[in-house]
């Protein structure tokens, strides 16, 4: 089992440059992958999304990739915007006017403006740095995996343990479906005999008449076809989380199934025993429901 959350991280260099690559995950539905990278690493964007989509099959995944040179190997080009210079020394010579300020606009107040002045890096790429590269994306991923495994293991046994205490009040509320089905016959022999014509009370009643209509409003009101399937679905969940793949998508179905079925439950009750189960129930099944949301 693997949890859709994770975080892996690899730092990596060589003589001339330095690499630390960052992968962080939270729960999505589907797989959305966002890449933050150094412009001399969009050509790379495919191949890295491809590898990722080998560790991930779900969530929002942020990969961001920081890219270093060292002083001694500083390759880039300083690129001067002139237009843009002099639209603030435009805009500085105006408001110099408008606050009636003598001063010059001196040039180190310009240079220092945001965009007049950058390095621009060269996207040219030696071989031993597109390698680098490559190891540090896949070290970081192995974390990012073990992560995962390590959190999905966590959230495994809390699921076991919620998903046996789950179990716990379905046979409880087994064992008091006969008691429930006791009180609903007396409660549907009183109500018929409180509907019949006043002229036959006190006569002798078919009996067949009253036997066959407590059946039918019995097997209304009874709860084993919702124990059957309720059993049924824990089953199918229990096998679920136990195999070597578990789908989280799988795990979403069943809990919502469960739900359905303890809400029905929950309606036909005439008992407060079973009533405080369903209670127990819903609260347990919505834990798991929290859980599941975060596996693969």
């Amino acid at each position: 089992m693997k949890s859709m959350t994770g975080y892996g991280l690899c730092r990596a260099q060589t003589n001339e440059v330095a690499l630390e690559i960052s992968i962080r995950a939270v729960n999505g539905r589907f797989l959305e992958t966002r890449f933050h990278l150094p412009k001399p690493y969009f050509i790379f964007e495919s191949d890295l999304k491809k590898r990722l989509g080998e560790y991930a099959l779900r969530g929002t995944v942020d990969i961001y990739i920081s890219r270093k040179l060292k002083a001694s190997h500083t390759a880039g080009k300083i690129v001067i915007n002139t237009r843009l210079a002099q639209e603030y020394l435009k805009s500085f010579k105006k408001l110099a006017k408008d606050l009636k300020m003598n001063e010059a606009v001196r040039f180190d107040l310009i240079s220092r403006q945001a965009d007049v002045i950058v390095m621009e890096e060269v996207d040219t790429l030696n071989p031993q740095e597109v390698v680098l590269l490559k190891k540090a994306f896949e070290a970081a991923l192995k974390k990012f995996e073990q992560e995962k495994i390590r959190e999905g293991g966590a959230l495994k046994k809390d699921l076991s343990k919620n998903l046996k205490d789950l179990q716990k009040h379905v046979v409880k509320i087994s064992k008091l479906r006969d008691d429930a089905n006791k009180i609903l016959q007396e409660k549907f022999e009183a109500k018929i005999k409180s509907r019949l014509p006043k002229e036959v009370v006190g006569q002798s009643v078919d009996p067949l008449r009253i036997s066959q209509e407590i059946v039918i409003q019995l097997e209304k009101a009874d709860i084993n076809e919702e124990l059957i399937r309720l059993t049924e679905h824990l089953k199918n969940f229990e096998k679920l989380i136990e195999n070597s793949v578990v789908e989280g998508k799988k795990l979403d179905f069943y809990t919502q199934e469960l739900l359905r079925e303890v809400n029905t439950i929950g309606s036909k009750s005439q008992v407060a025993g079973i009533t405080e189960s369903v209670v127990e129930a819903k609260t347990l099944i919505e834990r798991i429901r929290e859980q599941v949301q975060n596996i693969e």
